[in-house]
Order: structure tokens, then C-alpha cells, then sequence
């Protein structure tokens, strides 16, 4: 990774916006617990107060899309989770991609269609201890993806799981 790249990834649910930060092959990682029906204010400024405990500069935010399921009072608040990390981040001018689950897999683990307990134990491998549960190592996948977009790779060669 170039010196000075900093690449935040963002996975969420309804419970809480999950962090990762990579740095130098160096990954932590962090999380903001929320509470269903959590003012929109009170999570916004949450999550803001996350994102400006990184130190600068951050090179890009990778933040997860929000996934539609058939409980429409849940896709609601991951899109909700969603929107206000995208205004955290435009609120304190970090640049945002938005990628979905097959998207960052592919180009930060080399295959989109690996499923959660292989995400996870590839990132453990990795990082190590950080990567405590399915959501950090979503989050690292991310930065991993963050970091190859940052240096210019579109993530079009294939590797296998």
C-alpha cells in the first residue's frame, strides 16, 4: 500500500455500524452500537464522531450497499444506517464508493461469491485477533477493495478462493 493511504471500510446492521481501518497493512477496527429507533440525529452524530476519531488524511470510505430483504421494516433501517454514514462521510468531506457484497469481494478477496464464513476466515488469516466476528471481517474486505481501487486496479483478474 502507498504511504499515506488510509482506506475506512463500513459494514452496518441494526444494531450497530461496524469500522475497519487499514493503514499500511495494518488493520483496527472499531463500532458504534445503535439502537433500533434510534433518532436519526443522535446516529448521525454518532457515526460522525466515529469517523473523526481516524486520523487523517483517509484516502477513501468503502461503505457496504444496503441489502433488501423481505422484511420491509428492516431494509428500511439498513437503508437508513446507510444514508447516514454517506452523510457523515459528506459532512466531514470523505470520499465515498458504494460497493456491493459481490462487488468488494471480488476485488478485495479475488472472488465474489464467497459466503460469509470463508470472508471471514481468509480475514483472520490476515489481520489476526482483530477480525472478532463476520462484521469486522467484512469491514477489512472492504479496505482490502478500498486500497486496490485507490492504486488503480479495477479487479478484473481472477483468483480463486
Amino acid at each position: 500500500m502507498a504511504k499515506g493511504v488510509r482506506i475506512v471500510g463500513c459494514d452496518y446492521d441494526s444494531h450497530a455500524v461496524h469500522f475497519g481501518v487499514l493503514e499500511k497493512e495494518v488493520l483496527y477496527a472499531f463500532r458504534y452500537h445503535s439502537y433500533v429507533g434510534q433518532p436519526s440525529l443522535e446516529l448521525l452524530d454518532g457515526i460522525e464522531t466515529c469517523l473523526r476519531s481516524i486520523p487523517k488524511p483517509v484516502s477513501l470510505v468503502v461503505i457496504e450497499t444496503p441489502i433488501y430483504i423481505q422484511n420491509p421494516r428492516t431494509s428500511f433501517a439498513l437503508s437508513r444506517v446507510y444514508l447516514l454514514v454517506e452523510l457523515a462521510c459528506q459532512k466531514l468531506n470523505l470520499t465515498t464508493v458504494s460497493l456491493g457484497s459481490s462487488r468488494w469481494k471480488k476485488l478485495g478477496l479475488g472472488y465474489a461469491r464467497l459466503n460469509k464464513g470463508r470472508v471471514f476466515e481468509r480475514m483472520k488469516e490476515r489481520f489476526g485477533d482483530i477480525i472478532s466476528d463476520s462484521h469486522y471481517a467484512d469491514c477489512a474486505g472492504m479496505c482490502l477493495a478500498g486500497q486496490r481501487l485507490v492504486e488503480g486496479s479495477d479487479g478484473s483478474d481472477t483468483v480463486q478462493p
